[in-house]
């Protein structure tokens, strides 16, 4: 279980971060506060995992405070509005910087950075945030069956139709790597245990739809798949 201590001044901002933290499995927020002097002493009663911070708030900065911190400190995730405190806040040891609007991939980036890629709760965690009818569900990587770049938007094709993702396609194909999925194309990620069959035009077929398999990447599916 990662413990968390937010401390951002806007409550809307601070009220979104708590939520998205909260939808995560093996995370539990122990303290929100809205100031730095509140957040030293958030830190001091419950000895956190980690501090989300804002930079610019009333008082105490989020920079100011990432240097008043005892040793072993917890790891700090900066969440701004403003991106030239970068350098700062890395140098000062912070292990991720979000810039606002924060995403649930922004969040989960973060948490990915506070423990170790072999960390079982990392598979837990990994969801994709699809968006259906104005609302976004967090699917797991099971019940995805490809991911198909269509005109600058990442399509999640799934049993229910095919849902706009949030992210690249590149940044899923690193986060889905030991998931099962391969790239197939340039455009398209396809989960392997999902195929039902290849066809002789080379073609992926799976229960969403059909994808062409690029030249290049035509040995290394093959040998993938046992063919």
């Amino acid at each position: 279980m990662i413990r968390i201590v937010v401390i951002e001044d806007e409550p809307l901002a601070r009220e979104h971060l708590v939520e998205l933290l909260s939808e995560l499995p093996g995370v539990a927020v122990v303290a929100s506060v809205e100031n730095g002097r509140l957040g030293l002493a958030g830190i001091a009663e419950h000895q956190p995992d980690a501090v989300f911070l804002d930079i610019e708030m009333p008082g105490i900065k989020g920079t100011e405070l990432m240097h008043m911190l005892p040793d072993p400190r917890p790891s700090l995730v900066f969440v701004t509005a403003y991106p030239q405190h970068a350098i700062e806040a890395f140098a000062g040891g912070a292990v991720h910087y979000l810039l606002k609007p924060i995403s649930r991939v922004g969040v989960a980036q973060a948490l990915s950075r506070i423990r170790p890629k072999d960390e079982p709760l990392q598979k837990e965690w990994l969801r994709l945030p699809v968006r259906k009818k104005g609302a976004t569900r967090l699917l797991r990587p099971e019940e995805v069956e490809a991911l198909v770049a269509d005109l600058g938007d990442c399509m999640a094709w799934t049993p229910e139709g095919r849902l706009p993702v949030d992210g690249t396609l590149a940044h899923w194909e690193e986060r889905l790597a030991d998931r099962g999925f391969m790239r197939v194309h340039r455009n398209a990620l396809v989960r392997l245990d999902a195929v039902l069959e290849m066809t002789t035009e080379d073609e992926l077929v799976l229960a969403t739809g059909r994808l062409v398999i690029s030249r290049r990447r035509m040995d290394e599916v093959r040998r993938t798949l046992g063919l």
